[in-house]
């Protein structure tokens, strides 16, 4: 039975936005301010963003937007942030093992120790020939 113009649709589920992984880790993206806001603006953006994502019905979200206010709600905690997002720290790589040393014997050992104490590697001769006096 089709729909009348007169029955109510019911209304879509909203979809929360779907942020990139650079705007997780930005809270001014987080909040939708700039850089430069105020700290009554971050408040008020901050409320802004409660009232869009209550934690009743979006608590990833608001934890998200709880996150981002904390970083840049006191002086102090916004120098620590915009600190951070202009030099972000380098990537993470786990500690490697240097490969262990071969305390073993090889046949070419015995070449380099001779030619590293004695003259068989020599290749400039010139302090063997001395100038002859007459």
């Amino acid at each position: 039975m089709p729909r009348s113009a007169d029955t109510p649709q019911p209304n879509p589920p909203r979809q929360p936005p779907v942020p990139d992984e650079q705007a997780l880790l930005d809270p001014y993206k987080v909040l939708e301010i700039g850089r430069q806001a105020t700290l009554d603006e971050i408040k008020k953006a901050y409320f802004e963003q409660v009232r869009r994502f209550p934690p009743e019905r979006e608590p990833v979200l608001f934890k998200r937007v709880r996150a981002a206010y904390d970083a840049i709600r006191t002086p102090e905690a916004r120098a620590a942030t915009d600190l951070f997002l202009l030099h972000p720290p380098e990537a993470y790589e786990p500690y490697k093992r240097p490969p262990a040393f071969d305390l073993a014997f090889h046949p070419e050992d015995r070449e380099q120790y001779i030619e590293a104490w004695s003259e068989t590697a020599q290749v400039d001769f010139r302090r063997d020939y001395r100038e002859i006096l007459l």
